[in-house]
């Protein structure tokens, strides 16, 4: 049997389906590049993101405490602008504080908005989210979860102590610049002075003009 085929029919098929191949594949190759770019565009962000991570201390980084100097990259003399410019933005900020929940540490300024107190770990007590978060050491090895025994072993008595209901401890080292909470015999909280231990006295006292014939 034979088929007869029109000629024009069969060269304008021929050419609709070649225009119909040509577009798509214009359009694989328009996919692939646009694919291409996307996974360029992914890799850039995640090596800028990276990039913003390195240059901020993570949470479980360990920082070493130096009472009076430093705590990790909180150092005395600096400004609560210069803080987060180390730390990047806190995750809450209060009229008194710059807190790093993430960190497990609040940074507080004196009047002139230097730099005055570290507060670390956690006010609540040993099972409170921040004794975790906070994972500074001093150079004696003294942190979060610390014993009673340990302080004791590295600084001695200190030179102000109180104990409160609940099996609450407060452990005072002037000189050291440092003060210890304690719960159950262990830390969870501490407060760590920078800089001057007071702030300088402004106050004028006037004394009284001498009475005539009175030196």
């Amino acid at each position: 049997m034979l088929v007869l085929i029109d000629r024009g029919r069969f060269c304008a098929i021929e050419r609709s389906s070649l225009s119909a191949i040509v577009m798509k594949a214009k359009s694989i190759e328009w996919s692939k590049a646009a694919w291409v770019l996307a996974v360029l565009i992914l890799l850039t962000s995640c090596s800028d993101n990276s990039n913003q991570a390195a240059s901020a201390p993570q949470a479980g980084e360990p920082s070493v405490i130096d009472p009076n100097v430093r705590v990790g990259k909180v150092a005395a003399g600096m400004t609560m602008k210069q803080v987060v410019t180390q730390l990047g933005e806190p995750q809450r900020r209060t009229a008194k504080a710059l807190e790093y929940t993430r960190l497990g540490l609040a940074v507080l300024p004196d009047s002139n908005g230097v730099v005055s107190i570290v507060m670390c770990g956690d006010v609540t007590g040993i099972h409170g989210p921040f004794v975790r978060a906070f994972t500074g050491r001093t150079k004696d090895g003294i942190g979060m979860l610390s014993t009673r025994a340990e302080l004791l072993k590295a600084y001695g008595e200190p030179s102000e102590g109180e104990s409160f209901r609940g099996g609450l401890e407060s452990m005072k080292y002037q000189p050291l610049g440092i003060t210890f909470t304690l719960e159950g015999g262990k830390v969870h909280h501490m407060i760590v002075r920078l800089g001057a231990q007071s702030e300088t006295n402004r106050t004028v006292t006037l004394e009284p003009a001498p009475a005539p014939g009175q030196k």
